[in-house]
Formats: C-alpha cells, sequence, structure tokens
C-alpha cells in the first residue's frame, strides 16, 4: 500500500483511500514529515490519514484520448 502512495505521489495521480471503517476519502495524496499517515487533498477539503486506518488504495489516472477529426 505505501509503494502505491508513493507512485501515486511521484506520477501526481489521485487516489481513492478504502478506510477500515468502510469509508472513502479520494483526492490527492501527498506526504508530510510524518510518513505514517498521508495527506489527501480534494477541491474541498484536506485530510491526514493513519496508513494503519487505510485497507485498499485505488490509483485514477487520466488517459489523453485523441479524437479523429473530420476532414
Amino acid at each position: 500500500m505505501y509503494t502505491y502512495i508513493a507512485k501515486a505521489i511521484q506520477a501526481e495521480q489521485e487516489i481513492i483511500i478504502s478506510l477500515v471503517d468502510g469509508s472513502k476519502i479520494s483526492g490527492m495524496p501527498s506526504w508530510g514529515e510524518d510518513r505514517t499517515r498521508v495527506k489527501v487533498a480534494s477541491s474541498d477539503k484536506a485530510v491526514w490519514v493513519p496508513l494503519d486506518e487505510i485497507e485498499h488504495v485505488t490509483t485514477l489516472f487520466s488517459m489523453n484520448v485523441n479524437k479523429p477529426t473530420d476532414q
């Protein structure tokens, strides 16, 4: 899980974190000085999540698809 979060931070990819209590948090991850928790920032808030409360990490990535143009 730590590796997936670190890769998402490096690639600037959004993640969805599933917590052990069943809730989910989505946003852009980042580390602080304390590597026992991750900061997840969305457009409306930022939340610090302890790593031991994370059950699953899903990484989201966008794909740039070029549509053919009519000529």
